[in-house]
């Protein structure tokens, strides 16, 4: 049996009903956010100007601070000149996959005030061709940091033993994706 419709609607208190033994002494936490530098990682040039440049950069990153020889899951920050300000790694993950949500990638981009970013992960097996996962993760984070206003400059998936990588923006994978959601 369907509701009167004024049956069906709720007011403020009917969605936050007050509990009947309220705790006497209650305490809620109060954050502060904060971004924290762990460490650097030498570079010979700040600004980013190619894919070749952010690819040597991250497999770097990966090599000294990382896991090679698993999945991971990184991004580069870049302020509104292409400078790098950060990076971080977002995922660690298995032999082929590493678990990566929009939000934990925005997380640093956010905290690092940061214009734009690259992302980039490693396949292990050095087959550099994206799959349907890596291609919807690429979206999916697009479309989240339009939102917030962070430009995605590039995804590389890249290769630990050589100077290979795949380069979604040299594939116009990127442009296809900020044209499918403008």
């Amino acid at each position: 049996m369907k509701q009167p419709k004024s049956e069906r609607h709720h007011t403020q208190q009917d969605l936050f009903p007050a509990s009947p033994d309220p705790p006497a002494n209650q305490s809620i936490s109060i954050y502060r956010v904060s971004l924290v530098k762990d460490e650097t990682v030498s570079f010979e040039q700040a600004r980013l100007s190619n894919s070749q440049q952010a690819h040597t950069l991250i497999q770097n990153l990966i090599h000294t601070k990382g896991q090679p020889d698993r999945e991971q899951f990184v991004v580069a920050l870049l302020n509104a000149k292409n400078d790098v300000i950060g990076l971080n790694i977002v995922s660690v993950g298995a032999l082929s996959s590493a678990p990566v949500h929009p939000r934990e990638v925005l997380k640093p981009a956010i905290l690092a005030n940061s214009a734009a970013m690259i992302l980039c992960h490693n396949h292990p097996s050095n087959d550099l061709q994206p799959s349907p996962d890596d291609i919807d993760i690429t979206r999916k984070i697009i479309r989240a940091a339009e939102i917030i206003g962070i430009q995605v400059h590039e995804h590389l998936i890249i290769n630990m033993e050589n100077d290979r990588y795949y380069s979604f923006a040299d594939q116009g994978i990127i442009k296809q994706i900020y044209a499918e959601i403008g």
